[in-house]
């Protein structure tokens, strides 16, 4: 602590343009050293445990391992329930609500609890990915130096962008798609005036990388420049399949999670414990009737074996769904891990899969297929986090390869449409709005016509006052704790009856004759700015309701709500 006490007092001495390149420079090579000692301790546990038990027998692979798994699933439902509930998962969406809500700020705790549960599980054998893990864990870092360095709320943010992407650059070695990934999911604006800074701190994590460990990718895909045109036109399909595999991914993991959320009464800190179990069960079956280990921890072998070619079609089916099972289970029973590996072994087993078929009817050779299996990676996993700049340029960093790139954007193409007219948000996001948690009220808008393209619910008040009883007391008690204009009338089921004005309440208090109640106008929660304008404007008292199919009361959104919002966001500028 002291030391970091000593660089802020330094730091403050340099001009404020170097200071800034200097605190950027630290937080992609504290991203990068964080990410080196995640993999190296996740690769160290899984060696000490998995590589010995892969080369005995059956038996001892399932007695062993489900002592293994119950620990590592009680282990981490202990750090995670315990000291830092937010480390749960991949990290990415707790990492967007921070820079989005708390301006950047990361407490320490998760952290270390990321680091700690994170290795324990993927390196104990959950079948989850390391690089969501990743990305927290150094965009937390950076976070935590900006604390240590004073940096104010603006800059602390950008510097815990800049860990971030210093994060998924060393995660993957492909700095490029981590600097586009930062901007799309988290940011989103592929324009962010922090593009310079997050640049730097990229080339600063891999520039670490490569000293640390020389240019090793995170899997090595084979060269593939001999295939055949007709390939292009066969990554339409797959990419088709792929984005199917992801989008079914994502529904049935949030859709599982938010029934446990539900109706679980198991403690925080139990929960990991039954992923942890079915994910056993799971590699317990493969292990027999493969001999394969690609369901436990990030699959990296069985992948590489399937980019080139070396798995059969029966395999690739059985791998496709255990470990899509698996995956499930671990994430939707709160263990810690991400989705970013899992996601693309699906999409490599999908697309090897269609490969297959294409290579036993057609005149497609193994390269074609090894493409394919490329393409349904790159797919599968644009569909789950509809990044799909991040996406394309993923494989090409891996294999510097430009003839990939046709075929990797025709897949995109389709992967995008499926994805975005199945599911309404990518995992991310829509993991955040089962969770209760709604962007749209803390990310800044950065137009006008973005302001309208927002939700009435993100500006409307959901506390409203309303009229229910038409006594002189019951009105008296209303009108004298609230300062309300306009006042909602409903039934005793709180159905919507109409709108009345205060003066009009006022009258009726003194004894005096009453117009009436006036007839609203009601809107969806899900209905844009830009659809209830002219409502707003015509409705009487200037008020719209919000509520339900049934017309039941939700809130209110008036024209003063309107125009003060409109100021606001004109006048909030460009986002950061």
């Amino acid at each position: 602590m002291l030391g970091m006490f000593d660089l802020r007092r330094w730091t403050q001495k340099l001009p404020p343009p170097t200071r800034s390149v200097l605190e950027t420079v630290l937080a992609g090579v504290g991203g990068a050293l964080a990410a080196v000692m995640f993999h190296r301790a996740i690769q160290a546990i899984y060696g000490w445990i998995w590589v010995p038990l892969a080369d005995g027998p059956v038996w001892q692979f399932a007695l062993v391992g489900f002592f293994v798994f119950a620990a590592v699933g009680l282990a981490g439902g202990f750090l995670l329930g315990h000291f830092a509930p937010e480390a749960a998962g991949s990290g990415i969406p707790q990492l967007k609500v921070a820079y989005w809500r708390d301006m950047g700020k990361v407490p320490f705790r998760i952290v270390w609890v990321k680091f700690l549960a994170g290795a324990i599980s993927v390196g104990g054998g959950l079948s989850l990915g390391r690089e969501g893990p990743t990305v927290q864990l150094a965009g937390g870092l950076a976070s935590v130096m900006g604390g240590k360095l004073g940096l104010i709320n603006f800059r602390r943010r950008t510097i815990t962008a800049c860990g971030a992407a210093a994060g998924l650059a060393a995660a993957f070695n492909a700095p490029i798609a981590a600097v586009t990934f930062v901007l799309e999911e988290i940011i989103e604006d592929l324009n962010s005036r922090s593009i310079g800074p997050i640049l730097l701190a990229s080339f600063a994590a891999v520039f670490t990388l490569y000293v640390l460990q020389g240019n090793e990718a995170a899997f090595l895909i084979p060269a593939m420049s001999d295939f055949h045109a007709w390939t292009y036109l066969a990554a339409l399909p797959v990419g088709a399949v792929a984005a199917l595999v992801g989008v079914g991914f994502q529904k049935t993991t949030l859709g599982w999670m938010a029934h446990i959320r539900r109706t679980s009464r198991l403690p925080l800190w139990g929960r990991p414990l039954i992923g942890a179990m079915v994910n056993w069960a799971a590699a317990c079956v493969v292990f027999a009737t493969l001999g394969r280990t690609g369901v436990l921890g990030l699959g990296y072998e069985d992948l590489t074996s399937c980019l080139h070619g070396e798995i059969l079609l029966p395999a690739l089916v059985v791998l496709l769904v255990a470990k899509w099972l698996a995956t499930t289970s671990a994430y939707a029973w709160g263990n810690c891990g991400g989705i970013f590996a899992p996601t693309l072994f699906l999409g490599a087993m999908a697309g090897g899969l269609c490969g297959k078929c294409f290579e036993a009817f057609t005149l497609l050779g193994a390269d074609d297929t090894r493409v394919l299996t490329v393409v349904g990676m790159s797919a599968c996993l644009g569909a789950v986090v509809r990044a799909p700049i991040t996406s394309i340029l993923i494989v090409f960093e891996m294999t510097h390869d430009f003839a990939l790139v046709p075929p990797l954007m025709m897949a995109a193409l389709v992967s995008q449409g499926i994805s975005r007219a199945m599911c309404k948000e990518n995992f991310y996001s829509q993991a955040l709005t089962d969770s209760g948690v709604e962007m749209e009220q803390h990310i800044e808008v950065r137009s006008l016509s973005d302001w309208k393209k927002r939700r009435v619910a993100t500006f409307a008040n959901f506390q409203p006052k309303s009229v229910r009883e038409w006594t002189p007391d019951a009105i008296r008690r209303l009108i004298e704790s609230t300062p309300y204009a306009v006042y909602p009338v409903v039934d005793r089921e709180g159905r919507v009856e109409g709108v009345v004005a205060r003066g009009e309440l006022e009258t009726f208090i003194n004894g005096g004759e009453v117009s009436g109640v006036q007839e609203a106008v009601c809107v969806s929660p899900e209905d844009a700015l830009k659809d209830i304008e002219i409502s707003l404007v015509e409705a009487p008292l200037n008020v719209v309701l919000l509520v339900t199919p049934e017309k039941s009361l939700l809130g209110l959104f008036t024209l003063h709500d309107l125009l003060r919002s409109q100021m606001r966001e004109t006048d909030s500028g460009e986002g950061a």
